[in-house]
């Protein structure tokens, strides 16, 4: 009577151990950034509401910023920014989130056309983050930002 297994049995079972793992870990860490990104998502609902089509002073740029400090964001840090106006009168005013520096998957979330989009930019050198906002991309979503490649987002 045989008892225990081969090595070929034990070498079949880790094989496929690994494809499953080698298929399954990056689809757990796309969901898992997923869910990171509804916080901002929220924030930014909350920004858009207000801002769409003001032109903010530099005192409701600071009082926002402050804000959202105090909000509390877990995995962004986020700032509004001016943009280079295209035209009079239109506001230049974006807000940036930016993953806190302690992640391995890298990237900016910008809103876009006065805050109506949101793009990603994945970070100089992080191919996680590349990966990621490609994988977020609109059809019609790649296009530059502050000279950086960025893509329009869903």
């Amino acid at each position: 009577m045989k008892q225990g297994y081969t090595l070929l049995e034990l070498l079949v079972v880790v094989i496929i151990i690994a494809v499953l793992a080698a298929v399954a870990l990056p689809q757990y860490f796309n969901a898992v950034e997923n869910t990171r990104m509804v916080e901002l998502k929220i924030m930014w609902g909350h920004q858009k509401n207000w801002a769409i089509g003001k032109q903010l002073s530099d005192a409701d740029v600071a009082k926002t910023n402050e804000s959202m400090q105090k909000y509390g964001l877990k995995y962004f840090t986020g700032e509004i920014v001016c943009r280079t106006q295209v035209s009079d009168g239109q506001p230049c005013f974006e807000v940036v989130f930016t993953r806190k520096p302690n992640a391995q998957v890298q990237y900016q979330i910008t809103t876009v056309n006065n805050f109506r989009d949101l793009a990603c930019i994945p970070a100089e050198g992080n191919l996680l983050g590349s990966r990621f906002c490609k994988s977020r991309m609109r059809p019609d979503g790649e296009t530059t930002i502050d000279g950086k490649t960025a893509y329009l987002i869903h």
